[in-house]
């Protein structure tokens, strides 16, 4: 197994370097698995965020910097530190740009700053003519008018409803969960998470707060109040998830405060099904599953 660090500036960015590496873990067949750790350009200008990336890095193989805008100077400022760490570090820098700025390839802006600081700090440097790809091929979601949500997975030891109204965090929250073995419904609003709660049987419910129309928290209540006993994990800020779970009449229920991993999210979503007695799915994963281990999202955009 190994790791490849990805920084990106925005979704199609960060879709496009998972297509990339995915295409790469393809050819490559059984020799090498691959495991993606993605970052967000905005979390590298918090130190903290800033130092937990450069100790995902320091374990990497590689590193891809997928930009369809500008590279913002703190993730290039973090980009130089982490090629010259010591020891360890990736090997290799990948650059997968795309922009009006890029029409002469290597005269790129971009390019020459990351190329200098591959250089420098003595790593070799990759610069592939891709398109960049702007969607991300997913499965049907269900819509705010449509019935029951269309299943992503069918290997399964539980159910999931997710409701997320973001829908580059529900792609890669539902691709974590179905890579790990659950079966994963999902909605973009509380009205059809509610209309699909009454017509499915599920194991755990996963929800966003902020959303058009009936916040997540709102959800909540109209569960309990039908006694629907479900467990819930509620996604959303820090504060606010710390005042979700201390609500009495709202348990069982868990938080997973914004922005999370890829294994935090599995981590919560197996301690909530134990503590509702159920027997959690078997969460290691390995890419090319989309969601093996993701990291860091779930911001509001």
């Amino acid at each position: 197994m190994r790791d490849v660090v990805i920084v990106y500036d925005d979704a199609p960015a960060g879709e496009h370097a998972i297509r990339t590496l995915h295409e790469v873990a393809r050819h490559l067949g059984e020799r090498v698995k691959l495991r993606p750790l993605l970052w967000r350009f905005d979390l590298l200008a918090d130190p903290d965020w800033r130092s937990e990336a450069a100790a995902d890095a320091a374990g990497a193989g590689l590193m891809v910097v997928s930009a369809s805008g500008n590279l913002p100077r703190a993730g290039l400022d973090w980009i130089r530190e982490t090629l010259q760490q010591q020891p360890g570090g990736p090997g290799a820098l990948v650059a997968l740009l795309d922009g009006e700025d890029d029409p002469a390839g290597s005269a790129s802006p971009r390019l020459k700053l990351l190329k200098g600081a591959a250089e420098a700090a003595g790593v070799q440097f990759f610069a592939p003519s891709l398109p960049l790809q702007t969607s991300l091929s997913a499965p049907a979601e269900t819509s705010r008018t449509a019935g029951p949500p269309t299943s992503l997975s069918v290997r399964a030891t539980a159910r999931i409803l997710l409701v997320e109204d973001d829908c580059f965090i529900r792609q890669l929250s539902a691709k974590v969960l179905c890579g790990a073995g659950y079966q994963v419904d999902t909605v973009e609003s509380s009205q059809a998470a509610w209309e699909s709660l009454q017509a499915g049987n599920y194991s755990l419910l996963i929800t966003d707060n902020q959303m058009p129309g009936l916040t997540g928290l709102e959800l909540v209540r109209k569960l309990r109040s039908a006694q629907l006993a479900l467990p819930v994990i509620m996604a959303s800020g820090g504060i606010e998830a710390e005042a979700f779970t201390q609500n009495q009449s709202l348990q069982p229920a868990m938080a997973l405060p914004k922005p999370f991993t890829g294994k935090q999210l599995l981590e919560t979503v197996a301690e909530a099904l134990r503590r509702a007695g159920q027997d959690p799915a078997h969460t290691e994963v390995s890419f090319p599953a989309y969601g093996d281990a993701y990291n860091h999202w779930g911001l509001n955009e």
